[in-house]
């Protein structure tokens, strides 16, 4: 007998090696993409993304991740700026910052805290970087950065100038000279038509003989009192004509008397006029505060306007798609989120570290981001410092909101004991000027309300200490105050747009030193403007001396015709046909015996 065995089944793995080993090579992949490529990735995309905020390229050294937590660490940033590829307008040492995983999972950026250090402003960058959107020209900051050209002067030459003036005298002589010659023809004209002295003597005479006549008979009486009315006809006649007369010599009159007193005062202006121009020869000279202060304002704002002038433009573009144009064979990105949704992007707190010279000062930053109406709030900064190697206190904070109108801030400074030396003015050769040393107080405060600056502050320098030299006189005036200066009070008043602010210095020295200049320009031409006075005033009175005596004449015409009028007006208002009617009256009583 045959016993027939059966095979068990044999039992299957419940692990599938092959998809275990698939796995493992994926994961042993993406450990070595992370290791090799990630990082790589990460700084080009950040390279081109930020460049493409910026308008200009960006360079990045180095980017490291971390997963646990996660985060990234970026090192040596240079972001060019478009206006001047030459220089950084931002020089970052490094940024480190920790994400959110689970906002990340959504698609938002919410980093918890950034540290960044070693920031530098306008530095120069070691080859020109690239300029993918330049600035427009209405987009490039106009600070005061009046070129020292102006000290480059000589003394004003009288001549010169008033050879560029349009002197007055010579007009005001010959608009009399034209007026003088139409107001005696009119007068001339008018005059043709009043009653002369004879005319008034044959009224007169004509006015006796009625009065003389005895009256006989009523025939006579009327006969006598027609020629009355005849009479007394042309006497209101004449009278109109002599009212038109005296109207036509009052108007010429006030006119040539005008036109003489323009002649006398003309001199006295056009030597004010050349004056004035010998004074302000040099207009810069006027503002000698912008001229001599105010490329070192515009570094020193570099620092207080930090916030506005570097981070504000990147986050404004990043809330504004329109405004970031990407470069060649790059998309854009549209974002479709509601108001009511937690933003994008955001740093929740950020640390920065700005280099100043040999001083460290750290900036807190609260909510960085370009979606505050999402937020609910804005980003905030402050910074304090106090007996630092460059100053002895610093206070600095501030806050700025984008919203639908633009963006919204404003920013408090106070700043006190920063010490100046050997800080440069002017390294012309005609002109030399710098501060041996100096105590620096400031404090201020701006607004920006839509894209709008509003505000300013005060620069105080006391303890100071300036030297200068200048090889002609002109400049050696200034140079003379500037040595003479202890303490400057320095008013800066800042307005315009967000990326073309204006930038306004002024202070007593412009004062003193235009005082001091008008001082130095009159004497040195004295001798010439006194010739120059001389011969205007030659000129007018040559004029008055000629003509003087026909205004005398034509006033005299106006009291001869007030005499002939008062004449006529005695004539008409004499009582002739009252001494008519008595005449014929005392004729009757005769005829009758009464």
């Amino acid at each position: 007998m045959t016993t027939k065995t059966t095979a068990k089944p044999v039992r299957k793995s419940a692990i599938r090696w092959p998809g275990l080993a698939a796995f493992v090579v994926i994961c042993a992949l993406l450990v070595a993409f992370s290791w090799l490529l990630l990082d790589t990735i990460l700084r080009w995309t950040l390279e081109r993304t930020v460049g493409t905020l910026n308008g200009a390229e960006v360079n990045i050294a180095k980017v490291e991740h971390s997963w646990s937590p996660l985060g990234l660490t970026i090192t040596g940033i240079e972001v060019t700026d478009p206006g001047q590829p030459e220089f950084n307008r931002l020089q970052i040492g490094q940024i480190s910052g920790n994400l959110n995983v689970e906002q990340l999972l959504l698609g938002r950026f919410h980093f918890e805290e950034v540290v960044s250090s070693g920031i530098r402003v306008h530095q120069q960058r070691a080859s020109a970087g690239e300029v993918y959107q330049a600035p427009s020209k209405d987009e490039l900051s106009t600070w005061a950065k009046q070129g020292l050209d102006s000290l480059n002067v000589k003394l004003p030459d009288v001549d010169e100038i008033v050879a560029r003036v349009d002197l007055q005298t010579p007009a005001a002589i010959a608009a009399a000279k034209t007026n003088f010659a139409e107001q005696k023809e009119r007068v001339k004209q008018a005059q043709a038509n009043i009653p002369s002295e004879e005319d008034l003597k044959s009224y007169q005479a004509e006015l006796k003989v009625l009065t003389d006549t005895k009256v006989e008979t009523p025939q006579q009486l009327q006969q006598l009192r027609d020629k009355l009315k005849a009479l007394q006809a042309k006497f209101k006649a004449d009278r109109e004509r002599l009212v038109e007369f005296k109207a036509v010599v009052e108007q010429s009159v006030e006119v040539l008397k005008a036109d003489v007193e323009r002649v006398k005062d003309a001199p006295e202006q056009d030597l004010a006029r050349v004056e004035q121009l010998i004074q302000l020869n040099s207009e810069g000279l006027n503002e000698i505060t912008a001229v001599l202060f105010g490329e070192q304002m515009r570094q020193w704002s570099q620092y207080i306007l930090l916030a506005y002038e570097q981070l504000a433009p990147m986050l404004a573009k990043s809330a504004n798609e329109e405004l970031v144009k990407p470069q060649r064979g790059e998309g854009i990105w549209f974002e479709f989120t509601d108001k009511s949704e937690p933003p994008s992007f955001l740093i929740k707190k950020a640390i920065t570290e700005f280099v100043w010279n040999d001083t460290l000062l750290d900036v807190n930053w609260s909510n960085i981001t370009h979606q505050h109406e999402q937020l609910g709030q804005p980003t905030t900064f402050i910074a304090r410092a106090d007996n630092s190697a460059l100053w002895q206190a610093l206070n600095l904070n501030g806050e700025m909101a984008f919203t639908a109108d633009g963006l919204d801030a404003k920013q408090q400074w106070q700043v006190q004991g920063i010490q100046l030396q050997q800080l440069a003015l002017s390294e012309r050769s005609e002109f030399i000027a710098s501060i041996a040393s100096a105590l620096l107080d400031s404090e201020g405060s701006i607004g920006l309300r839509n894209n709008q600056f509003d505000g300013g502050g005060v620069v105080k320098l006391t303890q100071l200490e300036v030297l200068a030299e200048a090889d002609n006189r002109w400049t050696q005036v200034v140079a003379d105050a500037l040595k003479t200066l202890q303490r400057l009070d320095i008013r800066a008043d800042i307005s315009g747009e967000l990326l073309q602010p204006s930038f306004n210095l002024s202070s007593d020295l412009d004062r003193q030193l235009g005082d001091a200049l008008k001082s130095s320009a009159m004497a040195a031409g004295r001798t010439q403007l006194a010739e120059f006075s001389g011969s205007l005033q030659q000129q007018s009175d040559g004029f008055l001396g000629e003509n003087q005596a026909d205004l005398e004449q034509l006033i005299g015409l106006l009291g001869d015709a007030e005499q002939r009028d008062q004449q006529l007006q005695e004539m008409l208002q004499a009582k002739v046909e009252d001494k008519l009617k008595d005449s014929a009256k005392d004729k009757l009583k005769g005829l009758f015996g009464g």
